[in-house]
């Protein structure tokens, strides 16, 4: 888990800092890994809990895949990419109504702390779009690297 979370968290920081996006700066650097470190925890934690379930309910898919000659990776594919959808949906549901029908903390507090709206709008855009992309590539690092197992789950 830990290998898929600071994957996320390093390829999303990487791509933001090096862009330009944000400065280089503490008070970007903290904000805005928090949020990325706390997205990535959450999409690799549900991803494996999504795998492991898949695999404890659907054992005999996977025993027939094998039966065929498939790798355990690719017995276990289907599930793995039913496993890294579901932890995205929060945030791609929450990117969907940002600013039609929520305002979002980040946005908000960035107004508060003296941010014009546009610079809270641009901050508050960075972190939706980092959230997905740390959240996809933690939740994808974790499907495989769990997804080609050598014993099966209890059931």
């Amino acid at each position: 888990m830990g290998v898929a979370i600071v994957s996320g968290v390093t390829v999303t920081m990487v791509v933001v800092f090096t862009t330009g996006a944000f400065d280089l700066s503490l008070r970007y650097v903290l904000a805005f890994s928090g949020t990325v470190i706390g997205g990535s925890m959450s999409a690799a934690g549900s991803t494996g809990r999504q795998l492991w379930l898949g695999m404890v309910h659907r054992p005999d898919e996977i025993e027939g895949w094998l039966a065929l000659g498939a790798t355990p990776r690719q017995a276990v594919a289907g599930i793995a990419r039913s496993a890294v959808i579901e932890p995205l949906r929060p945030a791609i549901d929450q990117t969907k109504t940002t600013g039609l029908v929520t305002l979002p903390g980040a946005f908000v507090g960035a107004i508060l702390a003296g941010a014009s709206p546009v610079q809270a709008g641009i901050f508050q855009v960075t972190v939706l779009a980092g959230l997905l992309a740390a959240g996809s590539v933690s939740a994808t690092t974790t499907a495989f690297l769990l997804g080609a197992p050598k014993l099966l789950p209890a059931r």
